[in-house]
């Protein structure tokens, strides 16, 4: 877990740079950083559902996401290609704030790529209306191993 939040860092301060060297703004650095690497915080909220809200055991949090096994649900309610796709349209819309839709709109694009490679996700399982779909099912989400 920590390589990928490592990875998620890096795009996401690249991505902030890009955006902020094409359009002057450098707060765009710290929008990526929110929707690029802090969209992990939903993770908690799968994990306390796991838990029932009743402990929070940071080792068994980090080990892995092995606890979305034991659940059998994926939530991560804050990762959407929908959420990108929005983002980055909202830039195109309003120009005058199209640094800060265009940072948190490719810093989440970028995360979510990243993110469907390395945990062995079908294709659509990262968007939400999916996974709504599929009732959140982990099964119905993830190639078989």
């Amino acid at each position: 877990m920590i390589k990928d939040e490592t990875i998620h860092f890096i795009f996401s301060v690249a991505v902030g740079v890009v955006v902020g060297y094409f359009t002057g703004h450098w707060w765009a650095i710290g929008s990526a950083l929110l929707s690029g690497f802090l969209i992990d915080a939903d993770h908690l909220l799968d994990y306390l559902i796991y838990t029932k809200f009743r402990r929070l055991d940071l080792k068994e949090f980090f080990d892995q996401g092995k606890f979305f096994d034991k659940l059998g649900k994926v939530y991560v309610l804050a990762h959407g290609f929908e959420y990108a796709i929005i983002l980055i349209i909202l830039a195109v819309i309003f120009p005058n704030l199209a640094w800060l839709f265009y940072s948190l709109g490719f810093a989440n694009l970028i995360h979510l790529l990243y993110d469907t490679f390395a945990n062995d996700a079908s294709w659509p399982a990262y968007f939400i209306t999916f996974r709504i779909s599929k009732n959140f099912d982990h099964n119905k989400l993830w190639i078989a191993k």
